[in-house]
């Protein structure tokens, strides 16, 4: 719905002029604790007030509302549910006839856009001498392909997604994006226990290489990292250079790891990932210039579904 409905020009216009938009992912207010109570409780709120709603419509003989996580809806200004569609059926017309329905039946007004327009995925608020890494991943198609990308010479390259059309509506049209941001304690455990000369090699700490594995998945319904299982991992450096103080070590590494699509639901979807990269670094006062972890040669669900993935540090790790 993001790279279709969510991208469509007329839709964006309505939401923007019409209403207050707001994107809750069900599976973050239910097991994140940072999240207020008074906010857990609105959301709750919002499918006990449409669970009501079905029981009235059913007894009148009217239309049940379809209500689950991975839906558009449209609620009053009291937050009284007015109508939803699951996203599998929120093509652009089907959205803009419900939001423009919605227009009609409450007489809203048009007026300018009550939040500007903003990043969704923005950087954590990073602690002293932390180390915040960005991750994207996207599934790939073979180069030969009608809707490959012709503007990157490789052999699997992102689709040439047409965004905004019912087309677009499709898990590889877009990136997804995390943030990973390892403490001090942490990103030491990256580093060699003694001199690194060239040619020094040592297998990363296993735990916190996990924290960065476990995010090497292309884009699924299914967010929540407990779920994944990493039954084979490795991630061994190797010194390649030392100017001065600043050490460079070559990164290599591999992944096996299940991880679900839909949340909840079991399947046999596995991640077969081969990793390379590289981090720059001092010893004597300890600190991670670069960290860079790519994959092209990454698949998901066996050898058809192919992905890329791209880790690389935007702040750097010090004393």
């Amino acid at each position: 719905m993001r790279a279709s409905s969510l991208s469509s020009s007329q839709v964006i216009d309505l939401l923007n002029q019409y209403f207050i938009s707001a994107h809750v992912d069900g599976v973050y207010y239910q097991n994140n604790a940072t999240v207020p109570p008074e906010e857990k409780a609105a959301y709750q709120r919002v499918f006990r007030d449409l669970h009501q709603l079905n029981q009235q419509n059913q007894a009148a003989g009217k239309p049940r509302l379809s209500v689950g996580q991975v839906h558009a809806y449209v609620l009053a200004a009291d937050g009284k549910p007015l109508d939803s569609l699951h996203v599998g059926e929120a093509k652009p017309d089907r959205v803009v006839a419900m939001l423009e329905k919605a227009i009609q039946t409450l007489k809203v007004p048009k007026g300018k856009p009550i939040v500007l327009p903003k990043p969704q995925s923005v950087a954590p608020r990073a602690i002293d001498n932390s180390l915040v890494l960005h991750l994207t991943a996207r599934y790939l198609v073979s180069k030969d392909q009608p809707n490959a990308r012709k503007d990157i010479d490789a052999d699997y390259v992102p689709i040439e997604a047409q965004l905004g059309t019912e087309r677009a509506g499709s898990w590889s049209a877009l990136p997804s994006e995390d943030w990973i941001e390892l403490r001090k304690a942490e990103w030491q455990k990256l580093l060699p226990a003694a001199k690194a000369d060239v040619g020094s090699t040592w297998d990363l700490d296993r735990e916190v290489a996990a924290r960065l594995l476990t995010r090497c998945y292309p884009t699924t319904e299914n967010n929540d990292l407990l779920t994944n299982r990493i039954d084979r991992q490795s991630l061994k450096a190797t010194v390649v250079s030392v100017k001065g103080n600043r050490i460079r070590a070559r990164l290599e590494g591999s992944l096996t790891m299940k991880h679900t699509f839909y949340p909840g639901r079991e399947d046999k979807n596995v991640v077969e990932a081969t990793l390379i990269g590289y981090m720059d670094f001092e010893l004597g006062n300890p600190r991670i210039h670069a960290l860079r972890l790519v994959t092209e040669k990454a698949t998901y669900g066996g050898a058809a579904r192919r992905f890329g993935m791209a880790l690389r540090s935007v702040s750097a790790g010090s004393d």
